[in-house]
């Protein structure tokens, strides 16, 4: 599963080749399919080459047909995880995915205000087979709350209506959404327009100044967990020192080529397939084959 693009550049020059690496935080539910989630983020970080820390805020009954029940951790529990990682270890960046109540966002707030580092919000208001996960307490708190410390908050369409109270029927009213949550204190939006009409997937990308459109040719196939993915490419790359437009740009070339390798585990949406070192790659008149192996492989670049 070899890659190639600039982010491939990327990572074969960013990576530490000694020394602590850089770290994320994740914080968000767990998915059993290992499709979205936090399984999903520490996959995406371990790819990008960055070690994954996580906090769990609900656990979730799923498989690739839906989400059967998503049952929230208590908020001390969710408090005595971070007051636990972040006395011990150095958080270069933090990936926030699905928040339950407003007394865990509050309790997340909180944290992230102190830890002070690159920050990437991910408001998940409901899973995409229609499950809720927020009521509209929860999502004022959050807006309120945690939209302030957002170096980059990644709402899909329907996120950001509920978010600004903006009906989104054309490129004009995403960017009055863009425009509206920078207000409420993002530092920059990612705003998804995977779920729109059209040929393009096209994502808006706004810093309060300029707007940009990020093109990628919209696929066919339906693959479980791309906001998880994507969110947590860019944490990636903001705790390697990008600044948030770069990283923006190496996540969105990373999740539309990951997106082409996305396969069909179950009988509903696909899930991403991330390269394996102790997976081989194909050689002509021989099939891969898992495991430690003993004969030569031909080398994946981004995993030296």
């Amino acid at each position: 599963m070899n890659f190639t693009g600039p982010y491939s550049n990327f990572l074969l020059s960013s990576r530490p080749s000694s020394g602590r690496p850089r770290v994320v935080l994740t914080v968000g539910g767990s998915d059993p399919t290992g499709g979205a989630g936090i399984q999903a983020d520490l996959k995406t970080f371990q790819h990008f080459g960055v070690h994954g820390l996580s906090v769990v805020t609900a656990v979730t009954v799923q498989n690739t047909h839906g989400v059967r029940s998503a049952n929230p951790v208590e908020p001390e529990l969710v408090e005595a995880q971070l007051s636990a990682l972040g006395e011990d270890i150095p958080i270069d960046a933090i990936k926030i995915g699905m928040l339950t109540t407003s007394e865990v966002v509050e309790v997340v707030s909180n944290f992230v205000a102190k830890q002070r580092v690159p920050t990437v919000v991910d408001p998940i208001v409901a899973s995409s087979s229609g499950t809720l996960f927020l009521d509209n307490a929860t999502l004022d708190t959050l807006s309120s709350c945690l939209c302030p410390f957002a170096s980059v908050i990644t709402p899909n369409i329907s996120e950001a209506s509920a978010f600004t109270e903006i009906v989104i029927k054309s490129e004009d009213d995403l960017l009055e959404a863009a425009r509206r949550l920078v207000e409420e204190g993002a530092e920059s939006v990612l705003l998804k327009g995977g779920h729109a009409a059209g040929p393009e997937s096209r994502d808006l990308y706004y810093d309060g100044t300029n707007a940009e459109w990020l093109s990628a040719p919209r696929r066919a196939k339906q693959v479980h967990g791309t906001g998880c993915v994507l969110s947590s490419a860019i944490a990636s790359g903001l705790a390697l020192g990008l600044p948030a437009r770069d990283a923006v740009h190496i996540a969105k070339e990373f999740i539309t080529e990951m997106i082409e390798r996305a396969m069909p585990l179950g009988a509903g949406p696909e899930i991403f397939q991330f390269a394996s070192p102790f997976i081989e790659e194909p050689v002509e008149g021989r099939e891969p084959r898992g495991g430690f192996s003993k004969q030569a492989t031909t080398p994946n670049p981004l995993l030296l």
